[in-house]
This record gives C-alpha cells, sequence and structure tokens, in this order.
C-alpha cells in the first residue's frame, strides 16, 4: 500500500509548525502510523522538541536545505522509513527558505514511485507580513522568488494571522495570491487552526504536469560547502540562478544561564530586520520553567515549555547581519546589575 506525503511549506514563521501539532493531535486520535521529517537551517533543532510529546517518529534534517544542500539527506531517510516501517503518512516540514519545486521533485526518485503518494503541498503564508516579502521595495530577488514559488505550486492555501492586520490587508493579500494560483483552495485561518479533515482532502492541481514535465535537476552533495564539479561550471558562467537559501546566514547561541525577561523581550523586539527569524529556548531568572521564544520582524511570542529537556539555546536565521553585536547584545541581558 502507497504512503500518503504531505509537504508543509511557507515562510519563517509563518505558521508551519503549528499547523503540523494540529495534524499530529489529530493522528494521535484517530490511531494513525505517521514519521514527520523536519528541515531546520542551523544546527539545533528548536520546533522538533515540540513535537516529541505526539509518539510518533521524527526525523531531522538539521544544518541545511532539503531542496538543495542536504536533498540527499531527504532521500537517505525516506529509503530507511521505508526499510524499517510501513507509516500510513508522511508529512514533511521545508525549512522557511525552501522552493517547494524542488522539494516536490527531490520525492520522484524512481525508488519511491510505487511507495508514496504525495498529496499535496500545503502553504502557510503570514498575512502580516507577504505584502512586505513580497515587495521589490523590501526584498531581494531570491526572498521574492521563493515567497512567490511558495504560493505559486501550492495544492492548499493557509492565509495565516489574518488577526494581526486589518481587513483591507486581508483582502490585499487575497488578490495577490489568487493571481499567483488561482487553482488552489484558500483559507483563512488564525494560529492555522482549520478542520484537518478537510485539509487532507486536498488533491494536487493540475500544474503537477508542470513539475513532471521538468528538467531532471542536477544531484547536489550532501554538504553545505561542497559542490560537484557541474554545477561550479554551471555557477562560473552564470547558467546556476542563486536561490534564497544560498543567502541565508544562521547562527546558534547557547545561553550561560538565566535572563532578565523584561531585558530579553526587548532585545527581541529590538532585532534588525536583517533576522528574518529567532527562536529558541530560555529561562528567566526567578523562575523554574522553561520559556520557548520565536520571533519575526513583526512579532514575538513567549510561552512556557513543559519540558526541561530542550537545552537552553536561541537561533537566528537571517541575511547580512552582525553576529558579534546581537550576541554582546544578547549578553547583556544576563547582566543583572545593569537591569535589576
Amino acid at each position: 500500500m502507497s504512503t500518503d506525503v504531505y509537504i508543509l511549506s511557507g515562510y519563517l514563521g509563518s505558521g508551519k509548525t503549528t499547523l503540523l501539532q494540529q495534524l499530529l493531535a489529530y493522528f494521535q486520535e484517530t490511531n494513525g502510523q505517521v514519521v514527520v521529517m523536519m528541515n531546520e537551517m542551523g544546527e539545533e533543532d528548536i520546533d522538533g522538541e515540540q513535537l516529541e510529546g505526539f509518539g510518533f517518529p521524527v526525523k531531522k534534517m538539521l544544518d541545511g536545505c532539503i531542496c538543495c544542500s542536504i536533498r540527499g539527506e531527504l532521500t537517505d531517510n525516506l529509503q530507511e522509513i521505508f526499510a524499517n516501517m510501513s507509516p500510513d503518512q508522511i508529512i514533511i516540514e521545508t525549512t522557511g527558505v525552501a522552493d517547494p519545486i524542488d522539494v516536490v521533485d527531490a520525492l520522484t526518485h524512481p525508488d519511491f514511485y510505487d511507495k508514496l503518494t504525495l498529496k499535496g503541498l500545503i502553504s502557510v503564508i503570514d498575512a502580516s507580513r507577504f505584502l512586505d516579502l513580497n515587495s521589490f521595495f523590501q526584498s531581494g530577488s531570491a526572498l521574492i522568488k521563493t515567497v512567490r514559488n511558495q504560493v505559486k505550486y501550492a495544492d492548499l492555501l493557509l492565509l495565516n494571522k489574518v488577526d494581526l492586520v486589518k481587513q483591507e490587508v486581508v483582502e490585499k493579500v487575497k488578490r495577490k495570491l489568487t493571481e499567483l494560483n488561482p487553482l488552489a483552495p484558500l483559507y483563512l485561518t488564525i494560529r492555522s487552526e482549520l478542520d484537518i479533515e478537510e485539509l487532507l482532502t486536498i488533491k494536487r492541481l493540475a500544474h503537477e504536469r508542470d513539475l513532471e514535465n521538468r528538467p531532471a535537476s542536477i544531484p547536489l552533495q550532501k554538504t553545505i560547502v561542497r559542490q560537484s564539479a557541474l554545477n561550479k561550471i554551471k555557477h562560473t558562467f552564470g547558467l546556476q540562478s542563486e536561490t534564497l537559501y544560498h543567502s541565508i546566514q544562521t547562527f546558534a547561541y547557547h545561553f550561560k544561564g538565566p535572563v532578565n525577561e523584561e531585558a530579553f523581550e526587548d532585545f527581541l523586539y529590538a532585532l534588525p530586520k536583517t533576522i528574518y527569524r529567532a527562536k529558541g529556548y530560555v529561562q528567566f531568572k526567578g523562575k523554574e520553567e522553561l520559556i520557548s521564544f520565536q520571533q519575526t520582524q513583526t512579532q514575538v511570542h513567549l510561552f512556557p515549555f513543559p519540558n526541561h529537556g530542550p537545552k537552553m539555546v536561541a537561533v537566528f536565521i537571517g541575511e547580512g547581519f552582525d553576529q558579534t553585536k546581537i550576541i554582546q547584545d544578547l549578553e547583556t541581558c544576563c547582566m543583572t546589575e545593569k537591569w535589576e
């Protein structure tokens, strides 16, 4: 029997992991046999820690993007899954900078032809950020191309965080999404909440034929820093277009101890616009519970995390930022004599 595969796409901080948690809660109740494949940009796993309580196997692909630099790792993990398990569903959550057409292309390996059925690609769009991300006045060409492809090639669209913007902004974003992808069903959501049974009726759209007819891409090395000889030649002659992934930088900061709560929240709000996403786990001074934090360019979310298992770490994703300055500002949050 073929395994159903769902791909969750969407830019950094749009709400993909929140949607994934709802999917897993549904499969828990319906006794589904699910394997999750999560792709994180940096070396540290943040979002995966929040999924382990569901009891499903989670394959973590770190420090790269499955649409390019660690594409071979996706294939290897799928081969391992089919060799040792017979899941009903596989859910793949891509990194926020992945181009979905390359992820779909990676699933067309001959070994998987009769083992998996791609049910659809679900893209989550942040209503409060899409217009800026899609603007040449606000974003670079690689970012715009990635964000548009995440919409254009989706089989189902979730316009999320509609509660954070005015109705006229929602309507403007809806018009742009419909212009980019007039075929995909479009749902307006808050915290990525919708009827999961309805979501699972997703069907591949007509543009699947376009993906199947795309020229076979050149296999990439599994490491970030190495390219195949052919790709080096293509890059030299300007034949290989840059993707957003290749301009993104990440780093992880390990906290040395608890931090001041007010100072840390101020730090998150003051991060430069070149930081697209910050997330991790932190402990505040005078409190025992661990805090999970998520930051995008316009939003900060802090909420208690009951499991003390994760390391206290902050992961930053962005372009052209001053890592030294960010670390200095972050370490200031630990200086009790300054903030208390």
